[in-house]
């Protein structure tokens, strides 16, 4: 992975410090960009030796992208900080070691899978679990209320349906691979419906390394990158697009070009695979049938619902497509939050090791949403969804929050 940057760029204006939630939240100047940045210019090796400070100030870092969106120089800081915690071992974020396994996961399809059915067939989700473990918050409560069920949504599928000309190959991400499968159901009906596409979905796909990336393990992330490549470009499949619900996935997939920089006949490939990845409401919206717009519910009760922007779309400017599909709903309502989008917290990995502050951070986010009054809050980003689910929970709030593919299927189930 290469850099074009270099901490030296850092023009110490501070326009980092008023977007970044971590300093928001800390008040610390070594926590935000310019600090950072400023440790990695002067940093030695016998200072990662012997400063364990360092793996704190590195790790805790969202890696949300709103200081680069907003540096006039325009550096890439969380590709500066991933090359950090991968140069200095200490710094990676494997201290933690509930995190490190939580990628270990992530990167063992079938591991995840297996576990994830193993605890639902044991009735761990999520009456045995203590209240305040981290297993129960980060992967089992988010996920109980995502609705509708697959069930419900096969019912709402007519029996006749044609099989769609065009086609897509489904990158569904951890979440809705092994842990929500109704969000890649919900998808297929989505661009059935709207825009006459079948989805084709490869088997034993992986994680897209966004988790591995992060902690700075780019020698897996490697891995899964080449992995995820060769499976989604292989000759059966030609040149189709590569449709993903996961926000967090679209970015991390889009990125392999700058994962493999420095493995030239990777790095083609993933130029190649990268301009076929697709978001999903950018994809319907752009492949939407005119006519096939009209065919939502008229039907359903009023709904009033806040949109938020997960912050790898936010900062990819991906805002208008989300909102404009949910603008095309009859019946719904879309309130933009009284103070605008927030980061949530999640950061990946971060809400593992960095709890409490994910918590602080998350927790004025969720109470501008419920000053709106609104019942349900909808993202496309797997993390974001979960720690949505987390924190309502954390606040007493009944209020829900799901994928927008389900939202979308269940408005045009019949």
């Amino acid at each position: 992975m290469s850099n074009p940057f270099s901490p030296n760029e850092c023009a110490k204006c501070g326009a980092c410090t008023a977007v970044c939630p971590v300093y928001q939240f800390t008040g610390r100047e070594t926590l935000t960009a310019r600090g950072r940045l400023h440790l990695l210019a002067t940093l030695t090796a016998s200072d990662a030796g012997g400063q364990r400070e360092l793996t704190e100030i590195f790790s805790k870092c969202l890696l949300c992208g709103a200081c680069s969106a907003v540096c006039p120089r325009g550096i890439d800081i969380p590709s500066l900080l991933i090359e950090a915690r991968s140069g200095l071992p200490q710094v990676t974020g494997f201290s933690s070691f509930t995190k490190y396994l939580a990628q270990q996961v992530l990167a063992r399809p079938a591991l995840l899978s297996t576990l994830s059915k193993g605890a639902r067939a044991l009735g761990l989700f999520p009456e045995t679990l203590p209240a305040d473990s981290g297993l129960r918050l980060s992967l089992t409560e988010p996920l109980l209320d995502l609705s509708p069920s697959v069930t419900e949504l096969k019912k709402g599928v007519p029996a006749d349906t044609v099989v769609s000309s065009a086609q897509a190959l489904y990158f569904s991400g951890c979440l809705a691979q092994h842990l929500a499968p109704a969000i890649g159901l919900a998808a297929e009906i989505v661009l059935d419906r709207l825009c006459g596409y079948q989805l084709l979905v490869p088997e034993q796909q992986g994680c897209c390394g966004l988790a591995a990336k992060s902690a700075g393990d780019l020698a897996q992330a490697k891995d899964l990158a080449r992995r995820t490549i060769s499976q989604f470009s292989s000759e059966e499949v030609g040149e189709l697009p590569v449709f993903t619900t996961c926000a967090s996935c679209y970015s991390s997939l889009k990125g392999y070009p700058d994962l493999l920089a420095d493995e030239p006949l990777w790095q083609q490939r993933a130029l190649s695979f990268a301009a076929r990845v697709c978001e999903f409401s950018s994809f319907v919206l752009e492949h939407a049938l005119p006519s096939a717009m009209a065919s939502f519910r008229h039907d359903l009760p009023p709904q009033t619902i806040v949109y938020h922007d997960p912050c790898h779309l936010r900062f990819a400017k991906i805002t208008r497509p989300p909102r404009e599909l949910l603008r095309h709903v009859p019946g719904l309502t879309c309130l933009e939050l009284p103070h605008g989008p927030q980061c949530c917290g999640q950061g990946g990995l971060f809400h593992i090791a960095h709890s409490d502050l994910s918590r602080k951070i998350a927790k004025p986010l969720v109470e501008d949403f419920l000053s709106t009054g609104a019942p349900l809050v909808v993202s496309s980003c797997s993390g974001c969804i979960m720690q949505w689910q987390k924190s309502l929970l954390a606040l007493g709030s009944k209020t829900q929050a799901t994928h927008l593919a389900l939202l979308l299927a269940q408005r045009l189930m019949v």
